[in-house]
């Protein structure tokens, strides 16, 4: 099975992405884990992506569909894709090479993501990840695991996020509308508990 989740930010795609990898055995994909792995593997690849992230720049699609496309051609089992697509071309590279059978639409509305998101928090260490509405350190600004500091990330700012929904509603959503109306799309409430998400996932999915 080929799934892809989609959603603002702050709608625990990362979050549902690992739960379902590890109830399902189908392999979490996501873009940003991609660019690490080349950039720390010093691959050509890697090299390029690794240049226009130091310039505050997008990643090109072409860079970015060469390393997804090398990435899913290499698994063995199906996929959960997470942060891809997020534009129309994007969408039509993976619709042209390959099956998808579900499409999961995590909703949420804007207010609430722009609430959860300027209440994240990451260790400027570990990077482990804390948010401010339920999961805060145990010691104010410092993290429980490796002792370092706590921080907002940069980007976690009102200003940076509305520019960020933007970009869904104005590309995502067109992608969205391609899968919808392939009949593939189910629609999940992203404003309750972890657990009951999960649920309604997995029964979507008929696993």
């Amino acid at each position: 099975m080929n799934v892809i989740l989609f959603g603002v930010q702050g709608s625990g795609k990362g979050t549902q992405a690992k739960i379902l990898s590890e109830k399902t055995g189908l392999k979490h994909v996501t873009t940003g884990d991609l660019f690490r792995e080349n950039i720390e593997n010093k691959t050509e690849l890697g090299k390029k992506v690794l240049e226009f992230i130091e310039k505050g720049d997008l990643v090109p699609d072409k860079y970015v569909l060469e390393i997804v496309q090398d990435a899913l051609d290499n698994l063995s089992t199906g996929f959960i894709l997470d942060g891809f697509p997020r534009n129309p071309s994007q969408g039509e590279f993976l619709l042209k090479k390959y099956n998808i059978d579900k499409v999961v639409l995590l909703e949420l509305t804007d207010d609430v993501s722009v609430k959860r998101l300027m209440a994240r928090r990451l260790c400027k260490d570990c990077k482990t990840d804390y948010n401010m509405l339920y999961k805060l350190p145990k010691k104010e600004g410092i993290c429980d695991l490796c002792g370092g500091e706590v921080i907002q990330r940069k980007d976690d700012n009102e200003t940076a996020i509305k520019l960020r929904l933007d970009k869904f509603h104005n590309e995502t959503e067109q992608v969205i509308k391609v899968f919808a109306d392939k009949g593939i799309v189910c629609r999940v409430n992203a404003d309750q508990e972890i657990g009951a998400i999960q649920k309604e996932i997995l029964e979507n999915l008929g696993v």
